[in-house]
């Protein structure tokens, strides 16, 4: 756009050299105001919590191929290199998820399913740490379990309380 005003104002004016450099300044120096001001825009739409009663409705791929399908009442924060969600799902329901995602990616992970398959209780202060700052309570009985990794580091860790049938994510992509 910055381009075009530069052409029609040269074409259009007698003084073209004069004309071409000021109009060419000005653009240089709005350049990086401007472009603040449409990522602006687009990041309202694009980061951020957002609420979905079902899988169905997230609409966003990056979240859809971490998010298990059999998620409801769904809450993500996403961000630039991933995301973080909280939704319902039951331990059934989980772990056919994790194994139809390893049998489809697992031969890609960096790291094998038996290194991570071992469950781990999530400590309060883990919590705290990776999803203190959204509110969501701490789950006592939640269990940390994997997917594949990409050499990139993209994945996702779930921690799932059996008892609530609450999962939280953190999910990373490049």
């Amino acid at each position: 756009m910055l381009l075009a005003l530069v052409f029609v104002v040269t074409v259009v004016k007698w003084r073209r050299v004069p004309t071409f450099i000021g109009i060419t300044l000005l653009s240089l120096i709005a350049f990086v105001p401007s472009c603040t001001g449409i990522m602006r825009i687009l990041d309202a739409d694009r980061f951020g919590v957002f609420e979905y009663a079902s899988f169905d409705n997230v609409d966003d791929f990056r979240v859809e191929r971490y998010l298990p399908p059999a998620a409801t009442n769904i809450t993500v924060d996403k961000y630039a290199q991933g995301f973080r969600a909280r939704f319902t799902i039951s331990q059934s329901q989980l772990d056919a998820y994790l194994d139809d995602v390893w049998r489809k990616y697992g031969d890609r992970s960096v790291v094998s399913r038996g290194e991570m398959l071992a469950m781990e209780t999530v400590d309060e202060q883990s919590h705290q740490l990776y999803f203190g700052d959204l509110g969501w309570p701490y789950l006592d009985d939640a269990n940390e379990v994997h997917g594949p990794t990409a050499g990139n580091g993209a994945g996702f860790t779930i921690w799932f309380s059996p008892s609530e049938g609450v999962a939280y994510q953190r999910g990373s992509y490049w």
